[in-house]
């Protein structure tokens, strides 16, 4: 009836309008036109506080037979409709680790409740009134759907109370405001940073012989979410368009998606990593005869080289055992101290974020691939360091002494006499060279400063190239991770 009339009519030219509709100039007229055509231009002799003060007396009072407990069903039906809508305002708070989600909702509910009806023209012309209402009967006047969360860390009863509006036709609106606390599963935790978490919050009736039908008033609204009215410096916001709200059989299931803000753990976690083990590849780039590489292990070789007589065998002994530590802490210093750095940059910025758990995250694949590079470059230069210390010098200092003593006589006898022994000795070697393992191979083979340069060199080359490759791989990846 409304799109009838014309629109911007005074108040003079309505009542022309309903007097011709009522002939009789009773009340009728502007009761009727109030209901039906939302005018309000009427002027009742009843105050708005006295009629609505009428009804809670006749629907309430003490002569009322209203209860609380029960449930108002239409005649000859079994169930009561109930329409539900959720709106959006803001997050308050997503604890990964707990697997909460906090947000901050309003609720509304109507539904109709036919012992709440009144005419208006008996009480004065009010058309809606107020009542408390609330889930525990102690502090509510009507009866509400016993209507809360499943996945609930905090209920629906510990919103704040609030009125229900009531209407003369027994129409019953119900709103609420206030953060609701849900547990979650945390779909899409595996991609973190670079992940988007969803949240299901499963909203059903609390009744063992539920006769509630629960429908849908509109879809999920969001307040809040446009760019002057987005709250800043949160660590994740809401995506809108991922969001969504279905009705599963007497279930409500409103999902939402929440985008982490991934600059932070970017700068934090993810970049130092990458630059910390690429500074590792950098001690191929170092000669192993520098003071760098060879410090601690020059340092124990002199601590060493007064050593003489029958103790020599026992130093040399405590040589290598002392050089293998010396040079181990030496390249912690120089070179793991990128595996420490990115050890400890991981876990003191995931370790109160991430929940420990068994299935896989790209950010743990990230960190411990890097560190098995770092360490494999730590163990080259170990390697290194072993075949210049050990195999290298020890034969540069036997030449030197051999020229030496071919000076003394009592050199050149002894050689002489080693001489006429050697055949021997080439006969018995030639019988167990077939016998020998591939380790004595490597072992026996002779390396050089140039080897050893070499080996550093295809290093510099392969332990990068084979990294830049794991990165490609794991970035390209991230989507279906």
């Amino acid at each position: 009836p409304e799109e009838m009339l014309p629109k911007n009519l005074t108040c003079a030219e309505l009542a022309d309008i309903f007097s011709s509709a009522f002939p009789d100039g009773s009340d009728k007229m502007c009761y009727d036109a109030v209901i039906e055509f939302h005018y309000e231009c009427c002027e009742f002799e009843t105050s708005t506080i006295q009629c609505e003060q009428a009804v809670h007396s006749s629907l309430l009072g003490d002569d009322s037979d209203y209860s609380v407990d029960v449930e108002p069903l239409p005649l000859n039906q079994e169930q009561l409709d109930a329409s539900v809508q959720i709106s959006y305002y803001a997050l308050t708070n997503i604890d990964v680790v707990a697997g909460t989600a906090e947000l901050f909702l309003g609720i509304e509910m109507t539904w109709n409740d036919e012992r709440l009806r009144w005419d208006p023209k008996e009480f004065g012309g009010c058309f809606h009134t107020q009542f408390r209402a609330s889930i525990d009967p102690e502090l509510t006047n009507i009866w509400v759907p016993p209507f809360d969360l499943v996945n609930r860390e905090t209920s629906l009863q510990d919103l704040p109370e609030a009125y229900g509006t009531v209407t003369s036709v027994g129409d019953v609106v119900w709103n609420r405001f206030g953060s609701v606390k849900a547990l979650c599963f945390f779909d899409g935790l595996e991609k973190f940073p670079y992940d988007e978490l969803t949240c299901s919050f499963t909203f059903t009736s609390t009744s063992a012989y539920p006769r509630i039908n629960y429908s849908l008033l509109g879809n999920l609204t969001f307040f809040g979410t446009s760019e002057h009215e987005i709250r800043k410096y949160q660590e994740f916001a809401v995506v809108p368009e991922k969001s969504s709200i279905e009705l599963e059989g007497n279930f409500i299931v409103t999902t939402f998606t929440f985008k982490r803000a991934s600059r932070y753990y970017n700068l934090k976690i993810v970049i130092p990593t990458i630059f910390f083990t690429i500074l590792t590849f950098g001690t191929f780039l170092l000669d192993q005869r520098v003071g760098e590489r060879l410090g601690f292990g020059t340092w124990a070789r002199l601590g060493c080289s007064g050593c003489i007589g029958t103790f020599r065998s026992i130093w040399i002994f405590f040589f290598n055992v002392y050089f293998s530590l010396t040079y181990f802490i030496c390249n912690l210093i120089l070179s793991g101290v990128s595996v420490l750095l990115v050890i400890v940059a991981q876990a003191i910025l995931t370790s109160d974020i991430l929940p420990v758990t068994r299935e896989r995250l790209w950010i743990d694949v990230l960190t411990q691939g890097s560190q098995y590079f770092s360490i494999l470059a730590v163990a080259e230069s170990l390697l290194v360091a072993y075949l210049h210390y050990i195999k290298v010098e020890p034969a540069e200092g036997m030449e030197g002494k051999s020229s030496r003593k071919r000076n003394d006589e009592e050199r050149e006898s002894f050689l002489e006499n080693k001489k006429e022994e050697a055949p021997r000795e080439e006969e018995e070697l030639d019988s167990t060279n077939d016998e020998e393992s591939l380790l004595s191979r490597i072992n026996n083979f002779h390396w050089t400063v140039e080897k050893i340069q070499v080996l550093d060199f295809w290093c510099f080359i392969l332990f990068p190239s084979f990294y830049g490759l794991f990165l490609i791989i794991l970035f390209t990846s991230l989507r279906n991770f």
